[in-house]
């Protein structure tokens, strides 16, 4: 029934994708939350698992003018609990849940790897900042964090570039048996991007942690 529920959930993301209708976050211990910046412009919505402690989905607009931005450093800070004002915390103490912190992850032998990276939002500084969410991350072997995964990263940005505006939809629904500062090490990260316009799929990849796999997306 699990397994049913979860590939339910993904068509309707699929299905929710083509006529711009929001995700559903309605399994248990997943909530639904949103990151905006001071303007108010929502840069990523999310469905947190709160079970393991990770977001189940990350979806967010990428145009060719943030794909295309460039001069904004890096922000030099640590994942913390309140790049949304602190409203998803508040909501899981709510249901008994709580957020991991940033020093979970130290000396686990993982990265913190963005779902909604970083140079995805670098248009400005508070923007980019933004993305160092503990509900944006995952542990990634660095591997797959630094190079596999930046790899479609920086593909979907081109297609952004190509497109004018897609959308991206990241979903991570399979796991290890390891945890990382008892965060669950996922299985892979499935990237789903479609043309923000029609709605069609226009690239999909599966990443596996430690699972040999041929992939041509230069």
């Amino acid at each position: 029934m699990k397994k049913l529920a979860l590939l339910l959930l993904i068509l309707h993301i699929t299905v929710a994708a083509s006529f711009g209708i929001a995700f559903a976050c309605d399994l248990e211990g997943h909530f639904k939350f949103d990151v905006s910046n001071s303007g108010g412009d929502i840069l990523y919505s999310g469905c947190y698992d709160a079970i393991n402690l990770g977001p189940h989905i990350i979806d967010y607009i990428l145009t060719k003018e943030r794909a295309e931005a460039t001069g904004v450093r890096r922000p030099s800070v640590s994942f913390t609990q309140n790049r949304d004002n602190g409203l998803l915390r508040e909501l899981l103490q709510e249901y008994g849940y709580t957020l991991p912190h940033h020093r979970d992850f130290t000396n686990s032998g993982y990265d913190r790897g963005h779902m909604a990276p970083n140079a995805d939002f670098n248009d400005t500084y508070e923007n980019a900042r933004l993305t160092f969410f503990i509900g944006n991350i995952w542990p990634q072997t660095p591997e797959v964090n630094r190079v596999t995964w930046l790899r479609t990263e920086n593909h979907t940005r081109r297609l952004a570039s190509e497109y004018l505006a897609v959308r991206v939809i990241i979903v991570v629904d399979e796991f290890t048996e390891l945890k990382a500062g008892g965060i669950s090490v996922p299985l892979n990260f499935k990237r789903r991007v479609y043309d923000h316009d029609t709605g069609e799929l226009i690239y999909e990849i599966d990443i596996y942690q430690g699972v040999e796999q041929d992939e041509d997306e230069d």
